[in-house]
């Protein structure tokens, strides 16, 4: 079945051919005009938003390591424990 929606999507994208014009260039609006720009624009913000979200997922992730291994560092020492004996 995966094969089949793989196959039917790159076929359609191949007879369909405005589907793979995305930006201004390929549908042929000179870069004076302000769709052009604004368009422009658009997939600058859209990049940046993805960007961040993804930076922090990232970020938290780096976090959860950080703190599984900071916390596996503690180890329980019997020595350190002071009893009520030690002070009478």
């Amino acid at each position: 079945m995966k094969k089949f929606i793989l196959l039917f999507s790159i076929i359609s994208i191949f007879l369909i051919p405005k589907i793979t014009t995305a930006c201004s260039v390929c549908f042929g609006v000179s870069s004076n005009q302000s769709i052009s720009k604004g368009l422009d624009l658009a997939i600058i913000i859209l990049i940046g938003i993805t960007g961040t979200v993804l930076s922090g997922i990232a970020t938290f992730f780096v976090y959860l390591v950080r703190r599984s291994r900071k916390k596996n560092k503690i180890t329980f020492n019997p020595k350190s424990i002071i009893r009520d004996e030690d002070f009478i």
